[in-house]
Formats: structure tokens, sequence, C-alpha cells
């Protein structure tokens, strides 16, 4: 299916819609996986133009679903973006206009902002971030204090994949945390990680509706897709196939976890949403560019369409 000229400001607005719609037909509440990608062009799926790149797990979304044609996020960088979507507020009113610091103790989003894993929770819901989060790197706001049961993942606003260090500048600084006590897993990528993580919490909750925020940090830089996506795009013009290994990359793993999903027989009862937090970055950092925005203006930090023009898709 396939919906056109379409415009949701905070994806919980659909999701709770369709919980609302499912228990009024029957007892059973469906569990809802909300997987958020980063930095992500609005055509940049196979599904959405890009015909260079191979991402069959997330094109096979809408076959049981919805894609959305016209769907705009709510803020053209991180932060602001996320804080919208875990509040259902526009950024000024989430009280995050602008990126959170990544360095631990800055103010960020307050604390007494009321988000969607606390209205899910509220619901009887088992609920896990899991992911990136950068929204504030507090001890009082991290994930945990912020409705959800279970956290896994990095506070600031990126890592490298194998070391989990602060990718920005320094001094470097290790950012991985479970139920907010840091963690080493180093040298063991990332995704990976996010992916065995989801698939235990799951697993441990087969008997209750379980909501996950599942928040991952590809294709933002730094572009460190698996050797084999880096040869299967060898002769795409860098930074292209460097962006393209990373997108594929991403894609596999949203195809482990919807395996993992289907082996605890928990995917008939389960909405998937995808969407990306806002589009792809021409910083220096990811070697200028790679992602695309096919016929539109503009990119990350640009409130052109090319800025906050997302790939959109809900499944059931």
């Amino acid at each position: 299916m396939q919906i056109s000229r379409f415009l949701l400001l905070p994806t919980i607005a659909i999701s709770l819609h369709f919980i609302n719609c499912t228990v009024l037909a029957q007892s059973v509440r469906p569990s809802v996986i909300l997987i958020y990608s980063d930095d992500q062009g609005a055509t940049d799926l196979n599904c959405y133009g890009s015909k260079d790149l191979f991402t069959p797990n997330l094109d096979g979304l809408p076959a049981s679903g919805i894609r959305f044609t016209q769907f705009y996020a709510a803020a053209p960088v991180c932060s602001p973006s996320r804080a919208a979507l875990l509040t259902g507020r526009v950024p000024q009113r989430a009280g995050l206009s602008d990126n959170a610091s990544s360095k631990e103790g800055v103010a960020g989003m307050s604390g007494n902002q009321f988000t969607m894993a606390e209205l899910f929770k509220a619901g009887g819901y088992k609920t896990a971030h899991i992911g990136k989060w950068h929204v504030v790197y507090s001890p009082e706001t991290m994930p945990n204090k912020q409705g959800f049961d279970h956290s896994f993942g990095f506070m600031g606003g990126c890592i490298d994949n194998y070391s989990h260090f602060f990718y920005w500048d320094g001094p470097n600084r290790h950012d991985l945390w479970r139920n907010g006590k840091e963690i080493c897993e180093a040298g063991r990528y990332f995704p990976d990680l996010m992916v065995e993580e989801a698939a235990g919490f799951m697993k441990e909750n087969k008997a209750n509706p379980f909501f996950i925020y599942f928040a991952l940090n590809t294709p933002h830089y730094p572009l460190q897709g698996d050797k084999k996506w880096l040869d299967y795009y060898a002769a795409l013009p860098s930074p292209r196939k460097e962006y393209a290994a990373f997108v594929s990359a991403m894609d596999e793993r949203v195809g482990r976890l919807l395996d993992s999903l289907k082996a605890n027989g928990q995917t008939e009862n389960t909405i998937v949403i995808f969407q990306s937090d806002h589009g792809y970055s021409q910083e220096i950092r990811t070697f200028g560019g790679g992602g695309t925005a096919i016929g539109l203006r503009g990119s990350k930090f640009c409130l052109f369409e090319g800025g906050i023009k997302v790939p959109a898709i809900i499944s059931w």
C-alpha cells in the first residue's frame, strides 16, 4: 500500500491510533517496534527510488503495511527530531530546539517531559530503548528515568561502531551503557549488539505487549559498513559507496531483528514502524555527502524538503 501527500509530525500518533483500534477489536494488545534511522536521505531505500541500493528487508515492509511518500520529521537535526518523537510535541515545546550536548551532565530535554515510553508503560507495556539517545546525558534524565524499563546504547550524538567512543572530537570518551551503568564491549560491531539486545528483550517478554525504541546510528557517520558491503558497492563513486555500504549494513540488521521477531512467534501481533530522523548529511565527517534526496533541495541542517522529508513505513 502507498499513501501520498500525508504529513504527520509525531509517529506516536499513528502507532497509538493503531493500538486503540486493535484494543477495541480484540483483547490482545499489539507490540510496537519503532525503528529510527539516523541521517538517512529521503530517497535512500530501493523502494524510495535509489536503484543502486540493495535494501530488501526494509523494501519488504510495505507489503504488509503502508509506505508514506510525503512524510516529514520535526527537525533537520538529530536531537530536536528525537525529542519531538519521544514527546509528541514540536521541538520547542519538547524543550530541545537544537542538538543536545554529547558531554555527560550537560542539560538537554527536561526529565519532566512526558514521553511515549511513559505512555506505553502506563498502558501495561514493557518498554525498551536500544541504540542512540542524544536528547540529554545526565543520570536523572537517561532512558530508565524517562519511562524505559530497559536501556542499552549510547547517550551522545555518535560513536565509533567498534570502540564505542564518542566520534566527533577529543578528549576520548567511552559511551556505552546498559540501564544507567557503563559497560565495555570493545571490538564488537554496535549494530550487531543492538540486534542481540532487542532479541533478548523480545524473548523475555513473549507473554507481554512491548514497545521497543530501536534507535539506529546508521547511516550516520562514521560510515563503517561491513567489508562485504564495501566490496558489493566498490564500483560506485565515493562517498556514495561508503554511504551505500552502511545503508545495506543497516538493512541487514533490520532483517535479523525481524527474523528474531518471527522466531518468537511475535510477527503477527507486532506493529513495525520505520522512519529516519531527518535528511542525509553533507558534513566533512561523512566525506561530504553520499546520501540522496532526489528532486529535493537541501539536506541535514536545512528546512528545505531534503532536510526534513524522510522515508517512513508502517507494517503490520
